[in-house]
């Protein structure tokens, strides 16, 4: 913590550099002292993220020791959103750290982001004592019909009990202000200045400096919501031409809400999704910024408006915003936009008047504006009484913090090694429990991790319904017992028994770790997926071919990046894996990666490699899986045929020349990525995902070769002769190479770390009492 605040200059931020220096958590600490703790849902897309981004940068600066407490607020409902890319960034940097609600905190000054995010009452006690409580209303109380947006007394009444301390309510414009009542909640009060949002137009870029022309390029840049949009068409191509000869449309933050609000929309508008990168090119590359949006909605402050002002860009707003941007913007009816624009393109020292007026305008709310607001918020003096000062750019875990994982039994190791590669990168002082249906249960506990093991039904033939009764209450001792900080399920069917031992506990995170290629006959899985709170979607290299159910559900779920237990550059060296297995230096060796063969019959394949070999005179490193049918050693078909039981396998693999394996998620994308030459062969069985498209877009586009083991068998000879050419595998393993990697199980690992951080303000009081 800063002894004694100087927030009169800063140095520029500089992540980077922070980033290096910031000390590591440390989950022991008795408590931790902050000097401002940002509080807020960093799930919020717009601007009130945003605008937090900026001033945690800000705050930086200085050296004040920054805290971030996340609350899942009620406002977003369930959807799977990630933390706002600009926050992720600085909490990775260390600006600022992520505040455990568990742990014991003190600060001089807690800044409440979003009335809304206490709309409800936290679900556990907030640890955090706060000798100053400011609540930034990024929202007006009232909309422009009258009516009422959020409780502001119970919000208040709620941060005040949270922190400990009175309230003082900070609004983020002169409209947020008039919305106010005439008579305030008893412990609460008005600060005398608005809350505005800061910018940095360093690095911004800009307009260039040639003179508007026809057409003309008109954009704007907000969520897309409709109401962020005029009421009705007429009004809407008043304010956005359909002229092509007179404008140019571009809008980002569009979607297929706009054709239903106005049906078949101009030619000239060119529509762009809702994005957090590259929004000052997008502005750059206008004229005008124009934004009108619908007769109910009332617009706090406008951060988008101020960010074309940055780019050097002339605005055009409704006339109420006048109360909040001055002679900075522009103003008229909607039915006035094009005049006014003509006025401007005829009148050029006029045009640029306006720029010089917008950038007036932006270093006013300068990052060194809100340094010398904190200055006059946060009193100077130390805290009383001082405890360890830890930070860094990860969750800071209580002792014991753990996530349970949830796995069915599948035919392969899939769910239960997709899990182990999540759990394997949890930050320090997260630890995994494991409750699986896997026979393949000890790849777990031999990696370290507690593992319980749940029999399926089908093991031993159990009536189903009887089972899930059995298994709910199984769970439900189980999350009882170890109390996790939040459940992990990975598997293709949503079971009633695991679906109501969730449900009882419903302030306890829950993810569905739900891998893609879904067959439309397995739809019936999808139901219950609302139980949980998370839905997360691990990545496919071939999600251009899939069209199964779960494709139009990615909307709603966290996409990541392909999922492996091992990075390609964990593996081991060729000489090393050679060594490892006993093979010759100089063979030519094909792995076998049938898989367990328990529900599709892989032996005519597995026989024709081999008698191959033979001929050939290559070695066969068949891998057997440790859930196969049979438990009794396999024996080698012939002198050059090897059976190998290991885990990982990946491992291994920069040991072979060249791999015939299934197209399960896990062999498919470990050998693509780690650029083993592969032949392709599907289980196509019908209660398996779709392998046949994994292994058809790796051979359409050079990743490898399809060989279908009913329609295609005879051609097995062609395809290993081809693997025989050096120059053949050497174009495949190329082609892998230029793939760009990056594995998912470290976001879906980081996303879990962060959900156990969370306060939760999401779940109405009652609904909430059982867990």
């Amino acid at each position: 913590m800063a002894d004694n605040l100087d927030l009169s200059t800063g140095a520029a931020f500089d992540a980077q550099t922070l980033a290096g220096t910031a000390p590591a958590y440390e989950a022991d600490a008795a408590a931790v002292d902050y000097d401002l703790v940002f509080v807020a849902d960093p799930r919020l897309e717009g601007g009130t993220s945003t605008a937090l981004a900026e001033e945690i940068a800000a705050a930086s600066q200085v050296g004040l020791r920054l805290g971030l407490l996340m609350v899942r607020g009620s406002l977003l409902g369930r959807a799977s959103r990630w933390m706002h890319p600009g926050l992720q960034a600085l909490v990775d940097a260390g600006a600022v750290a992520i505040v455990d609600p568990a742990l014991p905190a003190r600060t001089r000054l807690a800044v409440v982001h979003h009335p809304t995010i206490f709309a409800l009452p936290p679900r556990r006690m907030v640890r955090v004592a706060a000798g100053r409580t400011v609540l930034v209303l990024h929202h007006p109380r009232l909309d422009r019909a009258g009516a009422v947006q959020y409780d502001l007394a119970a919000v208040a009444e709620t941060c005040g009990r949270a922190f400990g301390c009175d309230v003082e309510i900070a609004p983020v414009s002169t409209i947020v202000r008039r919305s106010l009542p005439a008579t305030l909640p008893d412990g609460v009060s008005v600060l005398a200045e608005d809350w505005y949002n800061v910018f940095e137009r360093s690095g911004w870029k800009q307009r260039g400096s040639d003179p508007p022309r026809y057409p003309v390029r008109i954009g704007r840049h907000a969520r897309p919501d409709p109401r962020k949009w005029p009421d009705t068409r007429e009004e809407a191509l008043a304010v956005y031409s359909p002229d092509p000869e007179f404008c140019t449309v571009s809008i980002l933050g569009g979607g297929a809400f706009l054709g239903e609000l106005y049906g078949e929309l101009p030619e000239n508008w060119r529509i762009l999704p809702f994005a957090f990168d590259g929004v000052d090119a997008f502005l750059a590359g206008l004229d005008f910024f124009v934004y009108f949006h619908g007769s109910a909605w009332s617009e706090a402050f406008g951060r988008v408006v101020v960010e074309a002002m940055a780019a050097g860009v002339p605005v055009i707003l409704p006339a109420y915003l006048h109360d909040s941007f001055g002679d900075a913007a522009l103003y008229c009816a909607p039915d006035g936009v094009q005049e006014l624009v003509e006025q401007l393109v005829e009148q050029q020292s006029r045009y640029y008047l306006q720029v010089r007026r917008g950038h007036a305008f932006v270093a006013r709310h300068s990052h060194r504006s809100f340094v010398e607001r904190l200055g006059r918020l946060i009193d100077p003096r130390p805290a009383p009484t001082r405890a360890r000062a830890v930070a860094g750019p990860r969750p800071a875990p209580r002792r014991g913090k753990s996530i349970l994982f949830v796995s069915t039994n599948g035919i392969g190791l899939g769910h239960l090694t997709r899990q182990m590669a999540i759990a394997d990168r949890l930050p320090d002082g997260v630890g995994a429990i494991f409750a699986t249906m896997s026979y393949a249960m000890k790849i777990a506990a031999d990696a370290g991790y507690p593992t319980h093991f749940i029999s399926y039904h089908r093991h031993y033939g159990a009536d189903p319904k009887r089972w899930n009764r059995a298994l709910r209450e199984e769970l439900f001792d189980l999350i009882a017992f170890t109390r996790p900080e939040a459940i992990a399920y990975d598997g293709s069917y949503l079971f009633a028994g695991l679906l109501d031992a969730i449900a009882e506990f419903p302030a306890t995170p829950s993810f569905w770790i739900r891998r893609p290629m879904w067959r439309d006959s397995h739809a019936v899985g999808l139901a219950g997926a609302e139980t949980f709170d998370h839905v997360v979607e691990p990545g496919e290299l071939a999600d251009r071919f899939d069209a199964g159910p779960t494709k139009p559900l990615q909307q709603f779920a966290y996409l990541t990046a392909p999922v492996l237990h091992l990075d390609p550059a964990q593996r081991l060296g060729r000489d090393a894996a050679r060594r490892a297995l006993e093979l010759p230096e100089d063979a030519c060796v094909v792995a076998l990666q049938l898989g367990s063969g328990r529900n599709f019959d892989m032996r005519p394949i597995r026989d024709g490699v081999i008698a191959f070999a033979r001929r050939r005179k290559l070695i066969v490193l068949e891998f057997a899986s440790p859930i196969r049918d049979e438990f009794a050693a396999r024996e080698p078909a012939a002198d050059n045929h090897r059976i190998v039981e290991c885990f990982p396998t990946f491992l291994y693999s920069q040991a072979f020349d060249f791999a015939v394996a299934a197209a399960g998620y896990n062999t498919f994308h470990e050998n693509v990525f780690g650029a083993v030459p592969t032949i392709f062969v599907p289980n196509e069985a019908a209660e398996m995902d779709i392998q046949l498209n994994r292994a058809r877009f790796a051979d359409i586009f050079g990743y490898g070769c399809l060989l279908r083991r009913d329609h295609e068998r005879s051609g097995l000879t062609e395809l290993l002769d081809r693997m025989l050419d050096p120059s053949e595998r050497a174009e495949i393993a190329r082609r892998c190479r230029r793939l760009s990697y990056r594995n998912g199980a470290a976001d879906i690992a980081r996303l879990m770390a962060q959900s156990t951080c969370y306060l939760r303000t999401d779940l109405p009081f009652v609904q909430a009492a059982a867990g």
